[in-house]
C-alpha cells in the first residue's frame, strides 16, 4: 500500500512553505482558473452539519467490531476501554475545533501539520488519512455483506457488492449537499436506535421482558471475573476495536471546508460529540455488556453479527433483532459513505498542495471532486475479495490498518495543536488575539490525549505478539503481527520518502522551530508570495 503515495512523492512534490492560508492553492501560485478547478463549494448547512457530528462515524467499529472486543475482553474492559478511547477523542476534537475555527482549510488536520510540525510528517499523515479512508469502504462493504447475510447465509456476495458500490457512488456523484442531507437522516435513526436499545437493554437486564428464559440478568455478566475475562491483553485488544470504533470523528475537520460559517460549527461540534459518546457508544455499550456475555456467543453462534442484534436474540425478542439489523446496515452503509466522502476530499486536497498528482485536485463546475472520486472508486473494488474462499479475512486486515491509522491521526492533530500553543508562547503573541476559539482542555488535554493514542499504538504492538486467550483466528502469530505493523509501516514510509526527497528543499525537513512558525493571515499570505 505504501507504493501509491511513495511514486507520487518522488514524481511530483513541490516544496511546501510551512504555513496554512484557507487558499492553499494561491500558497502554490495557482492561477485564477487552477483555483476555480480545485475549489470546493460551501454548500453544507450548519443544520446539516451539527446531525452529522451527532451521528457520523458510528458504523462497523461499534456495532460490529465491538463483538469481538466483549467476548475477548468482558464487558468491563469493553466499556472501560470505549472509555479511555473516548476521552481521547473528544479532547482530540476540542483540538481539532482550535485549529480550524481558526484556519479553515480544505485539507484539515495534515495541512496543521505541515505548519506546525514539519512538511514531510504533513506528507505522511495525509497519505496516511487517504490510504485510511480509502480502504475503510470496501471494509464497510465487507461488513455489508457480513450484516446481510444474517438473514440468509447463503447470499452472494458478487452480487451484493454491486449493489452497494452502485448505491454509495450515486450519492457521492450528488455532491455535498446531499450527502450532508442523507447523512443528516442516517444519523437521527442511528442515535434513535442506540439509544432505543439502550433502554431496551436495561428492560431486558431487569427482567422486564416475558420471552426471555433468563428472567432478568441483572450483573450477572460483571461477577466472578467475566467483567474483565481477558486479562491483560484482552484489555489492550478493546483499543484495537475502539480505535477503530471512533475513527472518522476528525472526518468534521475535512466537513468544515464545505460549510458556510467553519468558524461556529466546529467549536459547537465538540460539545455535541461529547455528548455523542456518552449517549451512543459509552451507554449501549455498558447495556448490551449487562444482557450477553462470552458464553452468550456460544451458544447462538452467529458468526460475525452485531453484540446488539445478539442481545434481542438472546432474549428471544420477535422482530426486534431483524429491525435493529436492518438499522446497522443502513449505519454501515451511512460510515461507507461518509469515507467516500472523506477520502475523496482529503485526496482532492493534498493533491490542490502539491503532494500527489495535480489532476486529482480538479473539481467539476459544481465543486465536486469527480476524479478523486474515480480513484474511490478503483480502490472500493477490493471489496469483490469478499467472493472468493476465506475472504472475509479482509476484515481483520483492515481493521488493524484503520486503528493504526486513527491513533496516528488523533496524535498528529493533538501534537499540532500543542505546537501551535508554544509557538504563540515563543513568538510572544497574545493568544486570545491568535485564536478564534480555544479547547477548554487546553495543552494538558492534547498531552492526555497524546498518552492514550500511543497506548493504543503500543496495545496493536503487544496484542500482536501476545494474543488474547479469547480470541477465535486460524492466522498464526506471524500473520497478526505483520497485519498489526502494517499502519506503522505505511506511516514510517511516507515520512522517510518525503523527507529523502525534500531534504536540500526545505528549511527544516525534520521539525519547523517554534519562532517560524506563521500564525496570522497576514503572515501565511507573505509566506506564500514568497
Amino acid at each position: 500500500m505504501a507504493s501509491s503515495p511513495e511514486m507520487a512523492a518522488t514524481e511530483k512534490i513541490r516544496p511546501l512553505s510551512p504555513s496554512i492560508t484557507p487558499l492553499s492553492s494561491t500558497a502554490m501560485g495557482s492561477t485564477d482558473v487552477e483555483k476555480s478547478e480545485t475549489a470546493l463549494k460551501k454548500s453544507i448547512s450548519n443544520r446539516q452539519f451539527i446531525f452529522m457530528a451527532m451521528g457520523g462515524s458510528i458504523g462497523a467499529g461499534l456495532l460490529i467490531a465491538s463483538s469481538t472486543a466483549l467476548q475477548v475482553g468482558g464487558p468491563g474492559a469493553l466499556l472501560m476501554g470505549f472509555l479511555i478511547v473516548g476521552i481521547a477523542v473528544t479532547l482530540t476534537m476540542g483540538s481539532l475545533g482550535e485549529l480550524a475555527a481558526t484556519f479553515p482549510v480544505a485539507g484539515s488536520f495534515y495541512d496543521y501539520s505541515v505548519q506546525f510540525i514539519s512538511p514531510s510528517w504533513g506528507f505522511s499523515m495525509g497519505w496516511n488519512y487517504i490510504l485510511n479512508f480509502l480502504l475503510i469502504v470496501p471494509f464497510e462493504v465487507t461488513v455489508m455483506t457480513l450484516v446481510t447475510k444474517y438473514w440468509n447465509t447463503d447470499l452472494n456476495s458478487a452480487i451484493l457488492i454491486p449493489i452497494f458500490l452502485i448505491a454509495l457512488f450515486a450519492i457521492a456523484a450528488c455532491g455535498a449537499k446531499w450527502y450532508a442531507e442523507a447523512e443528516h437522516f442516517f444519523g437521527i435513526l442511528k442515535v434513535a436506535v442506540l439509544v432505543g436499545f439502550s433502554i431496551t437493554a436495561v428492560i431486558i437486564a431487569a427482567g422486564g421482558v416475558s420471552t426471555d428464559d433468563r428472567h432478568g440478568t441483572g450483573f450477572s455478566y460483571w461477577q466472578d471475573g467475566k467483567a474483565f475475562q481477558g486479562g491483560a491483553t484482552g484489555f489492550l485488544w478493546v483499543f484495537v476495536a475502539a480505535g477503530l470504533a471512533y475513527g472518522g470523528t476528525e472526518m468534521l475537520g475535512l466537513t468544515v471546508a464545505e460549510c458556510k460559517h467553519p468558524q461556529k460549527v466546529m467549536p459547537l461540534a465538540f460539545k455535541i460529540v461529547s455528548l455523542r459518546i456518552l449517549f451512543c457508544y459509552l451507554l449501549p455499550l455498558f447495556t448490551v455488556g449487562l444482557v450477553i456475555g462470552a458464553d452468550t456467543f456460544q451458544k447462538i453462534p452467529l458468526g460475525r453479527v452485531s453484540p446488539f442484534v445478539l442481545a434481542t436474540r438472546a432474549a428471544n425478542i420477535p422482530v426486534l433483532p431483524d429491525i435493529i439489523n436492518a438499522v446497522i446496515l443502513i449505519a454501515v452503509f451511512s460510515m461507507a459513505s461518509a469515507s467516500i466522502f472523506a477520502s475523496s476530499r482529503a485526496l482532492r486536497a493534498i493533491c490542490d498542495n502539491g503532494m500527489g498528482p495535480r489532476l486529482l485536485a480538479k473539481t467539476t463546475k459544481s465543486g465536486l471532486p469527480l476524479n478523486s472520486l474515480l480513484v474511490v472508486l478503483a480502490v472500493s473494488m477490493i471489496a469483490f475479495i469478499n467472493a472468493a474462499p476465506k475472504g472475509e479475512t479482509i476484515f481483520d486486515w483492515l481493521l488493524a490498518l484503520a486503528s493504526a491509522s486513527n491513533f496516528f491521526t488523533w496524535l498528529s492533530i493533538n501534537v499540532a495543536q500543542i505546537r501551535l500553543r508554544l509557538a504563540i508562547k515563543k513568538q510572544g503573541k497574545d493568544i486570545n488575539e491568535v485564536l478564534v476559539w480555544k479547547s477548554p482542555a487546553g495543552i494538558w488535554g492534547s498531552m492526555l490525549a497524546i498518552a492514550i493514542a500511543l497506548a493504543g499504538l503500543l496495545s496493536l504492538l503487544i496484542t500482536a505478539l501476545i494474543p488474547p486467550k479469547g480470541l477465535s483466528s486460524s492466522d498464526t502469530v506471524g500473520i497478526i503481527f505483520v497485519r498489526h505493523v502494517l499502519g506503522f509501516i505505511v506511516v514510517g514510509a511516507m515520512w522517510l520518502v518525503h523527507m529523502a526527497v525534500t531534504w536540500n528543499q526545505t528549511p527544516h525537513p525534520l521539525l519547523i522551530p517554534l519562532k517560524d512558525i506563521k500564525l496570522s493571515k497576514e503572515e501565511t499570505v507573505a509566506a506564500a508570495q514568497e
